[in-house]
């Protein structure tokens, strides 16, 4: 809602010829707005008449019109369609309303900041508050909070990737300080009759790469078995949900050890360092890979 208070301003030029009627006011000042919420007065009108020969006569009214006029939102897919109509939040990181269907709201960590910003957080760790070992329905509508930790959602992430070619950013922190990042040109989610498979390629980073392995690879979690290991779950396993295959390279859904811990259950990315090291920080976002 925008605040209004301005003074509209009606100049009627009339010819009298006998008896005229005054111009509906109210009528022309609502299709003049195109805003029904509007209240409004009269304050003066000033007649001045011009040659008596003609009777030509000019009436200038004037109205104090006070009230709002309501906006359309305009509903943003993501944090990089937020960045692109309002290039004033460039880097202002923190929590957006997006749209990534036109009947779904959801909130995200956008980063406003790297490399230009518009990225959208689809998956952030800082600490073990928030336990990651879930089952497939909640992983599939999401969890935990924007601004901690939570992962955005199997559904938020296929629609956020189906229909551009999306970049994928993952940062890694460990406990001993040392941060690294990963890049990837390509990154997609299929739908739940896919089993929310993984189309991930193009790396380029510092951190090396542990998440081309589980290309092709169909999301699983503790209650949904969809890897290609006859063993048992991996889910189960390594106690957390992804794209497992024999079981894997990367586990950043893993459990939080709270110290760097090498555990093949931990939230890690195996050929940083070459082990299984649990990791302190760890955050996924994605934009548009044309930006």
């Amino acid at each position: 809602m925008r605040a209004l208070g301005i003074y509209v301003t009606l100049i009627l030029f009339m010819f009298c010829y006998g008896l005229q009627k005054h111009p509906d006011i109210q009528e022309l000042l609502t299709k003049f707005l195109k805003n029904k919420k509007i209240s409004w007065k009269h304050t003066k009108s000033n007649l001045k008449s011009s040659k008596l020969v003609n009777l030509k006569v000019d009436i200038l009214s004037s109205y104090e019109v006070k009230g709002g006029i309501e906006t359309k939102k305009k509903k943003c897919v993501d944090c990089s369609e937020i960045l692109r109509n309002n290039p004033s939040r460039r880097n202002k990181d923190g929590v957006y309303e997006i749209y990534p269907a036109k009947s779904m709201k959801t909130y995200a960590f956008c980063d406003m900041t790297t490399n230009g910003g518009g990225w959208t957080v689809i998956q952030n760790r800082m600490d073990k508050s928030t336990d990651f070992y879930r089952t497939w329905k909640e992983y599939k509508a999401g969890f935990g909070s924007p601004s901690q930790n939570y992962w955005i959602g199997n559904d938020v992430i296929h629609l956020l990737t189906k229909n551009k070619t999306q970049r994928l950013r993952v940062e890694l922190q460990r406990f001993s300080g040392e941060k690294g990042y990963a890049e990837y040109s390509t990154f997609a989610v299929g739908n739940e009759s896919s089993k929310y498979r993984l189309n991930v390629s193009g790396y380029k980073g510092k951190i090396s790469d542990s998440l081309v392995y589980h290309s092709g690879m169909k999301f699983s979690t503790p209650d949904q078995d969809n890897d290609n290991y006859s063993g048992g779950s991996c889910s189960q396993i390594t106690h957390g949900a992804w794209w497992y295959g024999y079981c894997h390279h990367s586990n950043l859904n893993g459990k939080y050890m709270g110290t760097a811990t090498n555990d093949a259950a931990s939230n890690s990315w195996f050929y940083w360092k070459n082990n299984r090291e649990s990791l302190k920080t760890t955050r996924m976002m994605i934009r548009p890979a044309n930006i």
